[in-house]
This record gives C-alpha cells, sequence and structure tokens, in this order.
C-alpha cells in the first residue's frame, strides 16, 4: 500500500473513531465542541473529514471523551491494518 493511500486510509478511520468515540460518550456536537474549548461546525468538519485536527485539538477532544489521544490514534490504526489490502 502507498503511502498517500494509507494515509487516506487513516483520515477515514480518524473520523470514524471521532464519531463513534463521541456518541459512545453520549455527547452530541455541541456538548464535545463546548467542553473542549472549540466551534461546533469544528467539530463536524473533524467528523465529517473536510478538516484534520491538530495535535491539540485531538488531545483536547480525548480528554473530553474520557481517553487518551495515543488511544485514539492506535484504534486507527488498528482500522486500518483490518483493512483489506490490494
Amino acid at each position: 500500500m502507498k503511502i498517500n493511500q494509507k494515509a487516506d486510509l487513516f483520515s477515514e478511520a480518524l473520523k470514524n473513531e471521532l464519531i463513534e468515540i463521541r456518541t459512545k460518550c453520549g455527547l452530541s456536537k455541541n456538548e464535545a465542541a463546548t467542553r473542549a474549548g472549540l466551534a461546533v461546525s469544528f467539530v463536524s468538519y473533524l467528523e465529517s473529514g473536510k478538516r484534520r485536527p491538530t495535535v491539540e485539538t485531538l488531545a483536547k477532544l480525548a480528554w473530553v471523551y474520557d481517553t487518551t489521544p495515543s488511544a485514539i490514534l492506535v484504534n486507527c490504526e488498528k482500522a486500518i491494518e483490518s483493512t483489506p489490502q490490494e
């Protein structure tokens, strides 16, 4: 798998992970954004894949979701590993 393809898969996995973890926490986008000090529109952009989080933003969201940035990234890596290769 080429680097750019892997990066695209990682971005897709990250947006899916952010949606999944927020919903498991029972938070709306508005609640998550408020607690993290972010705009609701920015959280929507992250979850739609239109924007990518900085390390700081990922950390804020992880802590709001009572997890760690590294746990989120590990889940994304696992998602990529389980993706069938061409």
